[in-house]
């Protein structure tokens, strides 16, 4: 019997044991946890990042492209205004050699002269002088402007001067026909033409003409002179009336 009850004693130790452990364990039960969400952090503001300004070399001005000047303009060419002095010479109408050898002479009468066909509707080669006269340049060309229904043969005195002081003396022969002219007389001439020019002894530039005279300048002939002429050149060309032509050097 003292066996069992030592028994008994040790299993009420054991049960007692384990309750004590039982309470142990319930009292060291945490209690739970409240949740917290966890804190938003608020965005820190950045300043935007300024870019610094990229060095760039300055551009230099772009040279101003080079143009030649404009050439200036040559002065117009103006003819003095032409105004004939008839010479009555005495010579016979038909008589042109003395004509000629009055204009070729050191101290001429006139300037030029000019003659017409005595029957211009045969053509022949007989020439009739119209009118010698002073004047020059000008004058025959302002006569020639009126002659549209003639056919002219004339001789004009030009005068050229050197640096030295020197003087020459050149002529020039025109054969003029007028737009007006018909042209059967035309025709009737081109066969003579030889003779009426050899009729003429002295001519350094023969030129054909009519009413427009356009090549009959004091500019235009003094360099078809400077173009034929020899090694000596002239200094300036006078062709009377005033109308003189000044050498460019």
């Amino acid at each position: 019997m003292a066996d069992e009850d030592q028994g008994y004693g040790d299993e009420q130790e054991e049960q007692g044991y384990g309750d004590e452990q039982q309470e142990q364990g319930y009292g060291d039960q945490e209690e739970p946890q409240q949740y917290e969400e966890p804190a938003q952090e608020e965005p820190q503001y950045e300043e935007p990042a300024q870019e610094e300004p990229q060095y760039e070399e300055p551009q230099p001005d772009p040279e101003p492209e080079y143009k030649e000047p404009d050439p200036e303009p040559e002065p117009q060419y103006e003819a003095p205004s032409g105004n004939a002095e008839t010479v009555n010479t005495g010579y016979g109408e038909t008589d042109i050699t003395k004509y000629c050898d009055d204009l070729y002479s050191d101290n001429p009468s006139f300037d030029y002269f000019y003659c017409t066909l005595v029957n211009p509707k045969k053509g022949l080669p007989d020439l009739q002088v119209v009118t010698s006269a002073k004047g020059g340049l000008p004058a025959l060309v302002a006569e020639m402007k009126q002659q549209a229904d003639k056919i002219i043969f004339f001789l004009l005195r030009v005068n050229t001067y050197d640096d030295e002081g020197s003087s020459r003396a050149k002529f020039i022969y025109g054969r003029y026909v007028g737009s007006k002219v018909k042209f059967m007389q035309k025709a009737k001439l081109t066969p003579n033409l030889g003779q009426i020019a050899d009729q003429f002894a002295v001519k350094h530039l023969s030129k054909d003409a009519d009413e427009d005279m356009k090549d009959f300048t004091s500019e235009k002939l003094a360099k078809e002179f400077l173009r034929i002429g020899g090694a000596h050149k002239p200094a300036r060309y006078d062709f009377g009336g005033g109308d003189v032509y000044n050498v460019k050097k």
